[in-house]
Parts: C-alpha cells; sequence; structure tokens
C-alpha cells in the first residue's frame, strides 16, 4: 500500500511538471525581444535598446537601455518592417520605457492572423541609425 501511495506521489509530481514546463514554452510563442544595433560594436548583447511585443494584448514595449546620448525609436507596420508605418514612438535616457497596447484603440489594435513589422533604431536629431527590423506573425 505505502509502496502505491508512493508511486502515485511520484506519478502526480511528475504530470506537475511537465504541466508547469508547457507553459512557458506555448507563452514564448507569443512573446518576442527585440533590440536595436550599436555603433560602438561592443557585441551580440551590448545595444542600445530593448522592446517586448506581446501578442495577446498587442502589447509594444521599447526600452532605452544605454547612456549614449541616443534615444530608441520603433516603427510598426503591417506585413513587413519597411511597410507603411501604423505607428511609431520614441523613448530617450537609460533606463526609461514607453509602451502601446491594443486597448488604446486605433493603430494601437494590430489585425489578427497578419505578419507584423518592426523596426527598431537608434535616433537622435532627427535621423535613424543602426535599425534592425523584425516580422512575427501576430496569431493571438
Amino acid at each position: 500500500m505505502r509502496l502505491k501511495r508512493t508511486a502515485l506521489t511520484i506519478g502526480a509530481a511528475a504530470a506537475a511538471l511537465v504541466v508547469g514546463l508547457q507553459s512557458p514554452a506555448m507563452a514564448s510563442d507569443s512573446y518576442h525581444v527585440m533590440n536595436t544595433g550599436d555603433a560602438f560594436g561592443g557585441g551580440i548583447f551590448d545595444y542600445s535598446g530593448e522592446a517586448y511585443f506581446t501578442e495577446h494584448g498587442d502589447i509594444l514595449k521599447i526600452c532605452d537601455t544605454d547612456a549614449d546620448g541616443y534615444a530608441v525609436k520603433m516603427y510598426v507596420s503591417l506585413d513587413d518592417a519597411y511597410g507603411a508605418t501604423r505607428y511609431s514612438f520614441t523613448r530617450g535616457g537609460e533606463g526609461n520605457c514607453a509602451t502601446h497596447r491594443a486597448s488604446e484603440g486605433g493603430a494601437y489594435n494590430l489585425p489578427e492572423n497578419r505578419y507584423i513589422g518592426f523596426l527598431f533604431c537608434r535616433y537622435k536629431d532627427g535621423h535613424e541609425s543602426e535599425c534592425r527590423a523584425y516580422r512575427f506573425y501576430n496569431d493571438y
């Protein structure tokens, strides 16, 4: 009886672990991380800004991550990063972030079952530099 109870406990714990591990993997399909380039070429982890797009709620957050005198600017387009701009926004100052989401309505409510393009750049004095293009299928 004791062996049976131990086996059931181990089985339940293993099942809970599998279920618990699947949730982040599923969530990662709808969560995307982006970054700008960096003029100084400091390596793969050295960039001026980070952005996070969550398909559920069309939440887009951009952050300036470097005290380099540049802001970061994000362009959001339909289909690809170089299409007609649906909206754009800028944030400057290391550690400062800005967020837009579908609940704001209008251009921020992105269409489902369509590719969304992102062009994420360093920005200073009205000019973009070190841009990186991204494209994700918005199916949530």
